[in-house]
């Protein structure tokens, strides 16, 4: 999704206004990433509910095993969000993980895995309630809470988190690495 300049013989904006249209094309995406839309259900008091995770008899997500891949969690995580939170640059060196979440996140990733396909290649997804997003080691991520209103994120890994130097939460300074087209595009 992205927006583009356009021209109207129908419409006249003040001097010096531009007319954009947004555009829909599918966004390229990282080799491995995975995307997956959840089921919510409303409720008749304005609230929902959500099958976050069902996993078969070995402890696997299923979602994912449909997928050809075997994700494991180990540890279940969540963090809550002020308004207007930006986090960026991290990456785990092993750690694959599983993020949804109750609101909206601008999340912005990079593929740094050597000898990946999709080497440096560049991706933001808007994470919503209705979908949950598979990220695998070596892609760096961080993220926006856009709203004026808290967000919880969950988190799901396939390694346990350590406070020590063999972490696998592995930060990358921002001034190095732009996090510009994370931001929302136009307004």
């Amino acid at each position: 999704m992205g927006f583009k300049p356009i021209n109207s013989k129908n419409i006249t904006l003040p001097k010096d206004s531009r007319l954009f249209c947004q555009t829909y094309e599918k966004a390229d995406s990282i080799n491995g990433v995975q995307v997956i839309k959840q089921n919510t259900f409303a409720d008749d008091y304005g609230g929902w509910f959500k099958e976050t995770i069902r996993f078969d008899e070995n402890g696997y997500t299923l979602v994912l095993k449909e997928l050809g891949i075997n994700f494991k969690p180990v540890q279940a995580n969540t963090s809550f969000l002020a308004p207007h939170t930006e986090r960026f640059w991290h990456i785990h060196p092993e750690q694959n993980e599983i993020w949804t979440t109750n609101g909206t996140l601008l999340l912005g990733l990079i593929d740094y895995r050597t000898g990946s396909k999709t080497y440096g290649k560049k991706m933001k997804i808007v994470l919503s309630q209705e979908k949950l997003v598979y990220i695998p080691s070596g892609i760096a991520h961080g993220f926006i809470n856009p709203s004026s209103t808290p967000v919880t994120l969950n988190y799901f890994t396939d390694k346990y988190f350590v406070a020590t130097d063999e972490t696998q939460e592995c930060r990358i300074d921002p001034k190095n690495i732009s996090f510009d087209f994370v931001k929302p595009e136009l307004m």
